[in-house]
Order: structure tokens, then C-alpha cells, then sequence
């Protein structure tokens, strides 16, 4: 199979990381050992959305660096224990993002942004 659509083939596991940092650098940084979030002076200007948004991406980029992280998937309670937001604003958020098709929710009630959505996300947090 060499032919010129071979340049159209993807794997949809993987994740264009210099996608990732440009999304997450001017508002954060990823504890190695602890695997938390280290929010920017530009993090605490973001509406809820967009910092879960950031917070998910950031969980994304800690399992492509092997973190030890069971997984990129999170609950609506750690969303909120990890970005120090309230559940009445977290909830709403969370289906907001739902419903707009930006994140998923597996079996077992977590969230994740699927690999397709990852500009989608870069152009809600450009907005």
C-alpha cells in the first residue's frame, strides 16, 4: 500500500504533542511526581469550561509522558478536587461540553477529550 493517501493515515491513538503544549503551556504546568496541575497567573482569568477543558488535556499529556496516572479519564469529583472548582459549576460545565461533542463520557461516568476534538478544544480556549 504505497501510495500518495498513505499521507491521509493516522493512528487515533496518537496525539500531535506540540498540539498539547501550545494548549497548555501559557496556562499551566504538570507536577511529575504528583501528577497535579500547576495553574498560571492566566489560569485563575479562564471561565470553568475552558479550565476543565485544560485540565483534561493535561491529563492527556501526563499519560503520553508515562506519569504514573491510572488513566486520562476523570470523574466529575476529581475535575473538581483538581481545579478547585465548586460542583454547581463544574456539573453544568461538564454537560455543556457534553452535549457540544467536545468531551466524552465512558461507562464508568468519566470524562476525556477524544484525540478528534483536540483543535476543537485549541479553538474554544483561543476564543
Amino acid at each position: 500500500m504505497n501510495d500518495e493517501l498513505e499521507v491521509l493515515l493516522v493512528s487515533g491513538k496518537e496525539i500531535d504533542k506540540k498540539l498539547i503544549v501550545e494548549i497548555l503551556s501559557p496556562f499551566l504546568k504538570i507536577d511529575k511526581e504528583s501528577c497535579d496541575i500547576r495553574p498560571l497567573s492566566t489560569w485563575n482569568d479562564l471561565r470553568a469550561n475552558i479550565k476543565i477543558l485544560l485540565y483534561l488535556i493535561a491529563r492527556k499529556a501526563m499519560v503520553a509522558l508515562g506519569l504514573p496516572l491510572s488513566e486520562e479519564k476523570a470523574s466529575a469529583t476529581e475535575i473538581m478536587q483538581k481545579t478547585g472548582m465548586k460542583k454547581g459549576t463544574v456539573n453544568p460545565a461538564l454537560r455543556d461540553l457534553f452535549n457540544e461533542r467536545v468531551i466524552e463520557q465512558s461507562e464508568d461516568k468519566k470524562y476525556y477529550i477524544p484525540n478528534y476534538a483536540i483543535e476543537k478544544v485549541k479553538e474554544i480556549i483561543n476564543e
